[in-house]
């Protein structure tokens, strides 16, 4: 009878931490995993932007979270995070556009249910968020 007992704890012990394990898995999927969609890189290879999803749309029509980062050949200059609302649709390619200037990069970020964003990320490190309400 003990023989069976700890057979059958050992069982529940190990479906338990599978089950830890997936949940564990699956959460930083959705809420945590950073995920590279696009790439600009200024006329000059000076200065490379980064459109970055973090984590999965919110389920199932929600807002996306985003990251966009500002190197200087493999220094950061800074970094701004945003939320796209598109819809549940995810962070890709086609929902950002990208003009290089002198001393900054404009970024428009445009999503289905929101009115466009534009975020000016200056080669100081400073950031400018603001919406384009036509």
């Amino acid at each position: 009878m003990k023989k069976f007992l700890k057979f059958m704890l050992c069982i529940m012990s190990s479906l338990i931490a599978l089950i830890v394990v997936f949940w564990s898995c699956i959460s930083y999927t959705v809420n945590y995993k950073k995920t590279i969609c696009d790439t600009s890189v200024s006329p000059d290879e000076k200065y490379e932007l980064t459109l970055q999803a973090i984590g999965e749309p919110e389920w199932p029509f929600g807002s996306a979270s985003g990251r966009l980062v500002l190197m200087e050949g493999k220094d950061k200059i800074s970094q701004t995070d945003f939320e796209l609302y598109n819809d549940g649709g995810i962070i890709s390619s086609r929902c950002w556009e990208v003009t290089w200037y002198e001393d900054y990069a404009e970024v428009i970020l445009s999503g289905e249910e929101q009115f466009d964003e534009r975020v000016t990320l200056y080669f100081d490190g400073s950031v400018d968020m603001q919406q384009i309400i036509e």
